[in-house]
């Protein structure tokens, strides 16, 4: 029998069974889809989504990109990505194959959600679909392309918690002052709603006086709250049932303010009260005295802040990896219940078995942090090191930046002397206008690169700062907050969540946030040099994640 002769051919339907191979057309034309978005309803009528719209057109044309659809066109807010056009467009990308970019003005109309955002593209890279944005060319296939966009979308983070500081001491301070910051209550209205909270004019209308007298109806006493309700309705009240004992129950009603911004205080408001202070707490004695409703089911359970964001292991008898890497099918999110008091954790989906008590599994994940703290006389030694590795990767975009202010200030120059010329009748209107329009639409493109999020070292400073900061107590830190503060703190370290084997009885993870997985390799050589009265070597600083939670970050 004839010997197979190799003929250098390859049969295409082996192709799929290429490792690292992603089931999405390889084209000459690639299609793409835009997504534009402004933060508020003011910024919507200001054209700011028109120009976004325009930009990302002429970079899909420039590129010879097909737009195959547009995603966004409106007001949604960037500090989640629980956005309802945002959402769309992801679902859209997955279920259609043949689109290969996202295209967006500036990564910061994408997301500003740190590396919540980082992880989402890592996951659209991984199907083949690109974000890019047309005011930043980086290439994210790079490990410091990706580092870069990472940065970039932590800087959107940094800024959103600046400005929500500055505006929450702002509200806290108007508060305390006696001025509503909050939603119009109901039974008023804002006379002056646009303008700043000491300036806000309220003025009871016609739900305010049909108040009244749900006040004094239930300082009587005689009627049920749905009676009082049904009764208000037909006089022409708007009044919701579900909302009648909230209502009652809030003191801005005889005058006063509350908010949960100031926990424990309250302030005389400024605002004119519905009712006297004796009415108020009449018609609550009363409401006092009442059985309380069934409380209402909690989604938030502070014992249980590893719910969905934890996910059971599972495994295969032969061992066969899984489609996730983890050894086995794809991992099922925990969720939780109480049982006679105690919560636990566990796993909805077969074959993974997962019933695990909740403290347990807290604990362990809380001992999992200390690996990312570190001892306060070493925080300069640390904190020098990772600024100089994020340097080390950034380096080219930085360079590239300063060279973009260089020519900042050129073109600067050139338009002043345009300008000097012109006065001095060297040059006619027509050359004036012809050169000033060159250099001013030049200016204008360098200024949009170098705004869209500037990597200088002040803001690079400010950034390890705040890592730093988060770091030197981050168990402490998860431990003692509240279940929103819990979340936050671990999708920050840990974005694509953990991964608990009940079997070996432990917890790991597949992606571990770039900043936080150097600090323990540091931590550990500053401590092995201290003994060795060495310093820490240069070299030696690589970019992975450290042993304790396993694998190496994907990066």
């Amino acid at each position: 029998m004839e010997k197979n002769k190799i003929t250098g051919k390859i049969n295409p339907a082996l192709q799929s069974f290429v490792k690292g191979s992603v089931d999405r057309p390889t084209r000459s034309t690639k299609k793409c889809v835009i997504y534009t978005r402004v933060s508020s309803k003011e910024q919507d009528e200001n054209t700011s989504l028109a120009t976004q719209k325009r930009y990302c057109e002429e970079y899909a044309l420039r590129k010879g990109y097909i737009i195959d659809n547009y995603f966004g066109g409106t007001h949604e807010s960037a500090k989640t990505d629980e956005r309802k056009e945002f959402k769309k467009m992801l679902d859209y990308v997955r279920k259609n194959k043949n689109i290969e970019y996202i295209i967006v003005s500036s990564l910061d109309r994408f997301s500003r959600s740190g590396m919540s955002a980082a992880s989402i593209s890592e996951e659209l890279q991984s199907i083949g679909v690109k974000v890019a944005a047309a005011s930043q060319e980086i290439d994210t296939t790079s490990p410091s392309g990706k580092l870069h966009r990472d940065m970039l979308y932590l800087f959107s983070q940094f800024d959103n918690e600046l400005r929500k500081d500055k505006i929450i001491k702002g509200m806290i301070e108007n508060l305390r002052q006696g001025y509503w910051v909050a939603a119009t209550p109901f039974g008023y209205t804002n006379e002056n709603k646009k303008a700043k909270a000491k300036d806000h004019k309220y003025v009871i209308n016609k739900d305010g006086e049909f108040l009244k007298i749900a006040f004094k109806l239930k300082a009587e006493g005689n009627l049920t709250n749905k009676d009082i309700v049904a009764k208000l309705r037909k006089m022409g009240c708007t009044i919701n049932y579900k909302s009648f004992v909230r209502i009652i129950q809030n003191p801005f009603y005889c005058g006063y303010i509350t908010h949960s911004l100031i926990p424990g205080e309250i302030y005389r408001g400024k605002h004119p009260a519905l009712v006297t202070e004796a009415a108020f707490m009449a018609a609550n004695r009363i409401i006092s005295a009442e059985p309380r409703a069934a409380v209402p089911k909690k989604f938030k359970i502070g014992e249980l802040p590893l719910k969905i964001f934890a996910k059971a292991e599972p495994h295969r008898a032969n061992g066969l990896p899984g489609g996730d890497g983890s050894g086995g099918d794809a991992a099922a999110p925990l969720t939780g219940y109480r049982k006679k008091g105690v919560f636990y954790y566990k796993s909805r989906e077969k074959g993974t078995g997962i019933n695990v008590n909740a403290r347990h599994l807290n604990n362990l994940f809380a001992e999992q942090l200390l690996q990312f703290e570190f001892e306060k006389k070493n925080v300069a030694k640390l904190k020098s090191e990772i600024s100089r590795i994020i340097k080390e990767k950034l380096a080219d975009h930085i360079e590239e930046q300063k060279i973009w202010k260089r020519q900042l200030t050129e073109i600067n120059e050139q338009i002043e002397r345009v300008e000097e010329r012109y006065i001095k009748e060297e040059i006619s209107k027509e050359l004036f206008e012809k050169y000033s329009a060159k250099f001013k639409n030049e200016k204008k493109q360098i200024e949009e690169k170098l705004a869209v999020r500037n990597l200088d070292s002040s803001n690079l400073e400010k950034i390890i700062e705040k890592g730093m900061t988060i770091s030197a107590n981050l168990r402490e830190r998860w431990l003692s907050g509240d279940f929103d503060r819990k979340q936050k703190l671990q999708k920050l370290v840990f974005p694509d969540g953990i991964l608990y084997n009940k079997e070996k009885d432990r917890v790991r993870t597949t992606y571990i946030n770039s900043f936080f997985a150097e600090i323990p390799r540091l931590a550990s050589v500053s401590e092995e040099n201290k003994k060795s009265h060495s310093s820490i070597n240069g070299s030696d600083s690589r970019w992975v994640v450290p042993t304790g939670i396993e694998p190496v970050s994907k990066v």
